[in-house]
């Protein structure tokens, strides 16, 4: 075989289904005929995990000692391992936008047809514009989503050095890519990189408002909590072995509003949401059944090289 290997898989592109977006949801006031609420808990890096500043760093500047003279650091808060929120929100929205009809949000790619794949738009001084199921629940270019991911700092765990291949864009699909576990770019490890190391731990929190069960079970999928659980691949060195994370003690609730504002204590109005209704309606926001088994499966966290 000629050429360089692929150390990726794809999906076949579907046209998005965009619909007007419900100008009574919005983000002023709580929507009794939809979910407002917050997901929390744990997630646990699986393989090495790097999430960087992007700059170069004396290794004992971080605290680790090597012969190797300079590495990618760590991004961190306050002298903490931390993943911005950002950097969590990004791959959720992925493997919606993969497992749904949704747009292809952010892509470098000038040939994807506008109407059928390309990123939604909001008109937000007219409030017009239709949008996929993925940007009514993340956001679009003049919307702000239903969604808030909080940064997630280190609980338990430390840094250490990882050398990864050097890392390329691939280039020439016409299909939505996604990096299976098994497939690990294993060539001239010559990159050097600060990484939490496997069995580090973070805990995480996102905020939801004025979402349908549907589109929380989309998210929940992607969360591990549907019938194949997925560990998510966050950062850098997806085909390199680095990156799986899974979600461990995850907490959902949302608000009951008629305790909220007749109760003085108002974490009483907290209340477990029914994660299995939430699964049950997101079908029909599913695209075709062999392509979400497809990606599910390639994520799952038994297919996991560690």
């Amino acid at each position: 075989m000629f050429g360089n290997p692929r150390f990726y898989d794809s999906l076949p592109l579907v046209d998005k289904q965009a619909t007007p977006l419900d100008r009574k949801r919005g983000h002023l006031h709580y929507d009794r005929r939809r979910l407002s609420g917050r997901i929390t808990g744990l997630f646990e890096a699986v393989q090495p995990l790097h999430v960087g500043t992007g700059l170069f760093v004396p290794p004992e500047a971080i605290g680790i000692e090597t012969d190797i003279p300079l590495v990618k650091s760590f991004y961190q808060v306050q002298g903490r391992l931390t993943i911005p929120g950002s950097s969590l929100k990004g791959p959720v929205r992925s493997l919606v936008e993969a497992i749904t009809y949704s747009c292809i949000s952010k892509t470098k790619n000038k040939k994807l047809d506008r109407r059928r794949h390309q990123e939604c738009q909001y008109q937000s001084k007219r409030h017009t514009g239709d949008l996929c199921p993925a940007c009514q629940i993340f956001g679009a270019m003049g919307y702000q989503g239903q969604v808030e991911f909080t940064d997630s700092p280190l609980i338990t765990g430390k840094s250490a050095i990882h050398q990864i291949p050097p890392q390329y864009q691939p280039k020439g699909d016409q299909a939505r890519r996604y990096y299976p576990h098994e497939l690990v770019d294993e060539r001239g490890r010559i990159w050097p990189l600060e990484i939490a190391m496997p069995g580090c731990r973070f805990g995480f929190s996102v905020q939801f408002k004025n979402l349908i069960p549907a589109e929380l079970g989309v998210i929940l999928i992607a969360f591990g909590q549907g019938s194949i659980p997925v560990c998510l691949k966050v950062g850098a060195g997806k085909s390199s072995g680095l990156g799986a994370i899974h979600f461990t003690e995850v907490r959902m609730e949302y608000l009951d509003f008629d305790q909220l504002y007749g109760e003085l204590a108002s974490e009483d109005a907290w209340q477990p949401l029914n994660v299995q209704e939430c699964l049950g309606q997101a079908r029909g926001l599913l695209r075709e059944e062999e392509a979400v088994q497809a990606i599910l499966t390639a994520l799952a966290c038994n297919q996991v090289v560690r």
